[in-house]
């Protein structure tokens, strides 16, 4: 709210409603996205892109090997638990 509204009490009529379907527009748009999202699998491997952030070349071994030695301490993990 602008200080010259509140000063001068001015109502917020159309604004208000310009504010809230602005907002009810963006909440519809967020609720699809992410629709969408889990429906294309985007969820399904949440960590694969910390070991594809380490591909520094097109054969793809030091994220393999990560992924493997994070794969072997869970299981060790799992098993001491």
């Amino acid at each position: 709210m602008c200080p010259n509204c509140i000063l001068n009490q001015a109502p917020l009529d159309a604004g208000l409603y310009v504010a809230f379907g602005v907002c009810g527009v963006f909440f519809i748009v967020g609720i699809i996205a992410m629709w969408w999202a889990f429906g294309n699998g985007e969820f399904e491997d949440l960590e694969g892109s910390k070991f594809d952030m380490l591909d520094d070349g097109d054969d793809n071994t030091l994220a393999q090997r990560a992924r493997e030695a994070v794969e072997r301490a869970r299981a060790v993990n799992t098993v001491k638990s």
